[in-house]
């Protein structure tokens, strides 16, 4: 059965064999070997066993200096062919894969967003559970890191499953004595024991140990930062997002993501969003999003002005600048073009792509169930993260780390 390997889906996270070291089984452990401090990044071994020692190690480039005749001193990565990488746009079949990150942001190949034309994922929960590798990366299923945060990869990490007397994942532990069920969103298990909390009590319980900010399991993550919180924590799979002045500045990690206000890439400058830029704040405030919405000029450089750019469109500060966009669910539905700019209703992008409009529901693939059902919804030729639609969605981002 497929979900057996299911536990093997925190791979990137957390050893699980309990020998600290080789490939990840299914029992818990501490976590394994890392080339991720300075002291590990200058000491001549490669601790984390992937071939790359220090400097031509890429978790190392930030974290001290190296020469040129580095990976990192070249300040690229090398590609699959252990030649240098080029730089450069990541939007064609070649530096799709190349295997190097060659816009430097980050993320190389099908892991960049921008490959999404030239890359199959394997990041819903059909893909996750149908025995394939579908984004060829040599991983299948739940030993891919992008089904990690999947719920059919759960394993025994419910609390469901960790009081039903099955060993659910296969791994010779059941419940309570299964590691999973030790996890931050379990509440029926204490340790190895059983807590008897009624199921009727489960719910709100987790709500509290997955927004409670504080690490109750020990493993360096907490709250929407685990990925028994994602599992089971329903505020943990859409979070209220930190992409507004006011969210940016409140001193609130509102989208539970670890990062808070202008440390937070959310609230990185935009048309509109002005209270931050370069991960600092600017001191201006809404008055200066309304000005910035109503002076004729593309601020941010992203090709669309003033309302007819989605910073100022869905911005609250500017709702009476904006009034007439196409963006909410009365304007969607009435058969207007509001705004003017050529499309009505469901066919424009400010109804399909707003939060909370449900107007189109059925007509866009931007919920988090439509972006991670394997399914194209709206019968564009694009299923879950590879639509457009689901850009930003919090079931195409990876499970947040602390």
């Amino acid at each position: 059965m497929i979900i057996a390997a299911t536990v093997l889906a925190l791979a990137g996270c957390r050893d699980r064999d309990g020998d600290d070291a080789g490939p990840p089984g299914t029992d818990a452990g501490p976590p394994g070997p890392q080339e991720n401090t300075a002291a590990l990044c200058s000491d001549n071994v490669d601790n984390d066993g992937d071939s790359f020692i220090d400097c031509d190690d890429s978790q190392c480039c930030s974290l001290v200096s190296c020469d040129m005749t580095t990976r990192c001193g070249m300040g690229i990565d090398a590609g699959v062919d252990g030649g240098a990488c080029n730089s450069g746009p990541e939007d064609n079949a070649a530096a799709c894969s190349d295997g190097c990150d060659n816009d430097g942001n980050m993320f190389s190949d099908c892991r960049d967003r921008a490959c999404s034309a030239f890359c199959t994922f394997e990041n819903s929960n059909r893909a996750c559970n149908d025995g394939m590798d579908n984004d060829g990366n040599g991983f299948t299923d739940c030993m891919d890191f992008e089904c990690q945060d999947r719920v059919v990869c759960a394993g025994e990490a419910t609390n469901a499953n960790c009081s039903d007397g099955d060993d659910n994942d296969g791994d010779s532990m059941t419940d309570c004595a299964d590691p999973d069920c030790q996890d931050e969103a379990i509440v029926v298990c204490n340790g190895t024991m059983a807590t008897g909390v009624p199921e009727a009590m489960w719910a709100a319980m987790v709500t509290t140990r997955c927004t409670d900010g504080a690490d109750n399991d020990g493993d360096m993550r907490f709250d929407c930062g685990e990925f028994s919180c994602l599992w089971n924590h329903p505020g943990c799979e859409q979070p209220p997002r930190e992409n507004t002045n006011a969210a940016c500045s409140d001193g609130v990690d509102n989208d539970q993501d670890g990062l808070m206000d202008c440390a937070d890439p959310g609230c990185e400058r935009a048309e509109g969003r002005v209270v931050c830029m370069g991960g600092a704040a600017t001191g201006l405030t809404a008055a200066d999003a309304i000005a910035e919405c109503s002076d004729s000029t593309d601020n941010d450089g992203n090709g669309f002005m003033d309302c007819m750019d989605f910073g100022c469109s869905q911005n609250p500060d500017v709702t009476g600048t904006c009034t007439m966009q196409e963006n909410t669910d009365a304007r969607c539905s009435d058969s207007t073009d509001n705004d003017g700019n050529g499309f009505t209703d469901c066919d424009d992008n400010f109804c399909t792509r707003t939060p909370g409009i449900t107007a189109c529901d059925g007509r866009v693939e931007n919920s988090y169930a439509s972006c991670s059902d394997g399914m194209d919804n709206d019968g564009n030729g694009f299923a879950d993260c590879r639509d457009l639609d689901c850009d930003g969605n919090p079931a195409c981002t990876n499970g947040p780390t602390m």
